[in-house]
């Protein structure tokens, strides 16, 4: 294994530990019923805050990784977190429960921008290509956000302060490994990998120099639409499915959403083996999304939901991984950072409307929701071939004008 593709596994763990942590604290929910005496007020706040805090942190950490360096600032922003994470584990009220929940969110946040950072680095310097490392970036993610829960389910009897602990540890180990991953300023290495970096030209190259922030924002705004739908599906499909499952609700929520998030993590690590146009790949994750959410109204069974939600997750893997990919070929010299930090913020924003709209659409009509929302995904469809017909078309005419002005007058 060559210095690129170690320096590739340590930030991919990297991505697997922060996603991990997103999701562990779930499984300890009851828990916090006894530790602070959490009521449904605080423990919404304790998840609300820790998005809210990672969402507004993330431009912050954009910005610092522009001015200083990426491989420190993933450092210090991982061991904000680890601090996060122990006062977690120590606290012992609502207020100091908080607290823990906002640091820890405020380091996540400031990670982020700096692991985008430090992908686009290691793909320059090592000539890896970013589809390949976006489709293994998103496979880490899915990754960490099935194994949090396993590992919560598994240390149930150490306890949430042995475990958070524990993972406090490994968070500040993961940190000292960013700082071997990522590369320091004027570092060099070979000049080819292994991997030929057979990229398109990126779509936002020609505006980006001036504009970035206007790419950032579209890319930041695909993400947004993405995570929004997925995240109303989280509260609504356990409902829909304890209404049509025979069996044990709980056990057809979980094989629902493993075989989901399973699927996606294999059409990314799939779609990055490939180098397709953004374009085509928006299309291509609008389109299976609409079909997998229209057909999920047919239905309630466990068998009828779970194929239909995989049909969805291939088009969420497929619109997570554009996106991505469309904000690290971003050509925004002196930038970058802030790129990265506009993009989270905005895309986090889906985090926090998803599930009220969607738990809003679900008591108002039903099983309309998953109708609307596929009808939605179809419409932005129309709206992308729209523009294409559109784009395709001033060239043409660009192009016949020229040849009439170069036709000698009879």
């Amino acid at each position: 294994m060559g210095p690129g593709r170690r320096r590739a596994a340590l930030l991919l763990i990297a991505v697997i530990s922060v996603n991990a942590s997103y999701t562990v604290m779930i499984p300890f929910v009851p828990d916090l019923e006894d530790r602070v005496d959490a009521g449904p007020v605080l423990i919404a706040l304790t998840f609300a805050l820790f998005a809210a805090a990672k969402a507004l942190a993330q431009p912050v950490g954009g910005w610092w990784v522009d001015r200083w360096r990426a491989d420190r600032v993933a450092l210090l922003s991982m061991l904000t977190a680890a601090l996060g994470i122990v006062l977690t584990a120590l606290a012992r009220d609502g207020f100091s429960l908080l607290a823990a929940r906002v640091c820890w969110g405020i380091g996540e946040g400031l990670v982020s921008p700096a692991l985008y950072a430090g992908m686009a680095a290691l793909c320059r310097q090592y000539r890896i290509s970013t589809s390949r490392m976006m489709g293994n970036f998103g496979s880490a993610a899915v990754a960490g956000f099935l194994l949090g829960p396993l590992i919560a389910g598994a240390a149930v009897p150490v306890g949430l302060s042995g475990l958070f602990l524990a993972g406090a540890v490994v968070t500040a180990a993961t940190a000292v490994g960013l700082l071997r991953a990522i590369p320091g300023p004027g570092e060099t290495g070979p000049e080819q990998e292994g991997e030929e970096q057979n990229e398109e030209p990126a779509a936002t190259g020609a505006l980006a120099q001036g504009r970035w922030w206007v790419w950032a924002l579209l890319l930041g705004g695909l993400d947004m639409f993405t995570t929004l739908v997925y995240s109303a599906l989280e509260p609504v499909l356990p409902v829909y499915l304890s209404k049509g499952s025979d069996s044990s609700a709980r056990t057809a929520i979980s094989v629902v959403f493993v075989a989901g998030l399973a699927t996606s993590g294999l059409v990314m690590w799939l779609l990055g083996r490939y180098t397709v146009r953004l374009r085509t790949l928006t299309a291509i994750g609008l389109g299976f999304a609409a079909v997998g959410l229209c057909a999920m109204a047919a239905s309630a069974e466990v068998v009828a939901v779970g194929g239909c939600f995989m049909v969805f997750m291939v088009g969420y893997a497929t619109l997570f991984l554009t996106a991505r990919r469309g904000i690290v070929e971003l050509k925004a010299a002196g930038h970058g950072g802030k790129a990265f930090g506009l993009f989270g913020l905005v895309s986090d924003i889906g985090s926090v409307l998803g599930p009220v709209i969607g738990m809003a659409l679900y008591e108002i009509t039903g099983r309309l929701p998953f109708l609307l929302l596929g009808a939605v995904c179809g419409l932005v469809l129309l709206g992308l071939a729209a523009v294409g017909r559109g784009a395709r078309r001033v060239p043409a005419a660009a192009a016949v004008a020229e040849a009439d002005q170069t036709v000698p007058s009879p």
